[in-house]
């Protein structure tokens, strides 16, 4: 036994020994005055994410961290902006751990769908949601670069982060555990000369007065390692998130708002990245929601308003939020507002057809 745990460690050490043997140094002298753009690694995302790179996404759990990630694959796999980033078709490969396939391969087909664009050739999906045991991360480093070293993939996602750091007493907090888990991204980045980017939630919480760089929960080795940080932070207006980057190299990015439109987020022009969702904004929220559940009970003809009153005030919604939230509602588009008799005179209240009530599902 003994023996054994001797040969391991030389055989780690020859092999930290060859990696470095490997490696060249040079002269600062010999470094031109003008550097070739030429020789900058390939642009993956744009210019936010260039072969050799890795990043991460991290946001609150439940706020569609994986759709925003899919929907980036089918953009790169068809050659098209994302989120205003252009970016030129290429191989994706996409590491599923979380979802049953035939609902992974649904979400892939609805925004497909919503794109105009085929399923894309250039997109490969590797589920291993049902893989038992669940490979080691050291295993899904070699089983990668084996499959697909001769591919020519520029981009792999590899998500939820929290599926393949391994179990501890610390989990997510071991500053040991992540940072062996991006340092085994970068194995598979570098030999395959593509571009990375994992997944990881947000603490819990009011995150409005922390710096974006701070909203990955756990180790701060989150956001220490990776070379582009992209966070989606829940703005004071529902379904709507703040979506920044902060990257290693390059001039700083400026944030922009989203908004969920099933099967995907979409630029929210016009919209204040500062507006922040508090602690205080999350409460009226939360009422909003209640008073739009409440109005997805009636019937398909809607309610008048002295109907949807009682029924929230049976809720214990007071007249008074009731209708200041009616308000927001019908200002926010949520509920379509039917003139019964033509004449403005009798109005029915119901919930518009894509608003999918907090207390819902979503349709894939």
């Amino acid at each position: 036994m003994k023996n054994d745990k001797i040969d391991k460690a030389a055989k780690k050490l020859n092999a930290a020994v060859s990696g470095i043997a490997a490696t060249q140094t040079y002269k600062a002298s010999e470094v031109p005055e003008e550097l070739d753009p030429a020789k900058l690694p390939k642009e993956i995302v744009g210019q936010l994410l260039r072969a050799g790179e890795r990043a991460v996404l991290g946001s609150t759990s439940k706020s569609r961290k994986s759709w925003a990630l899919l929907h980036l694959a089918i953009c790169k796999a068809n050659g098209l902006p994302w989120f205003g980033w252009e970016m030129k078709a290429g191989k994706v490969v996409y590491i599923d751990l979380e979802l049953i396939s035939i609902f992974f391969d649904r979400r892939m087909a609805a925004i497909s769908k919503a794109l105009n664009v085929p399923h894309p050739e250039n997109l490969i999906l590797w589920s291993l949601r049902d893989c038992h045991p669940k490979p080691k991360i050291n295993e899904l480093v070699a089983d990668t670069i084996r499959r697909f070293k001769d591919e020519g993939v520029e981009l792999v996602i590899l998500e939820p982060s929290y599926k393949m750091v391994e179990a501890s007493v610390q989990g997510t907090n071991s500053e040991m555990m992540v940072a062996q888990y991006l340092e085994a991204l970068n194995e598979i980045a570098a030999p395959l000369q593509c571009g990375i980017i994992t997944s990881h939630h947000s603490p819990k919480g009011d995150l409005s007065t922390r710096n974006s760089i701070d909203l990955f929960s756990g180790t701060g080795v989150w956001a220490r390692d990776p070379d582009l940080l992209i966070t989606m932070r829940p703005h004071e207006k529902d379904d709507h998130v703040i979506f920044d980057m902060t990257r290693r190299h390059g001039a700083p990015v400026e944030p922009l708002v989203l908004c969920w439109e099933t099967p995907f987020h979409r630029i929210a022009h016009g919209e204040d990245p500062s507006k922040i969702r508090t602690k205080q904004s999350s409460q009226k929220t939360e009422t909003t929601g209640k008073v739009l559940d409440v109005l997805a009970e009636a019937p398909e003809t809607g309610w008048r308003n002295r109907d949807w009153k009682e029924a929230c005030e049976r809720a214990g919604i007071s007249e008074a939020t009731f209708n200041r939230h009616r308000k927001v509602l019908v200002e926010q588009g949520k509920v379509d507002v039917l003139d019964v008799l033509g004449d403005g005179k009798r109005q029915t209240y119901r919930v518009k057809a894509q608003s999918i009530p907090s207390n819902g599902h979503m349709p894939f």
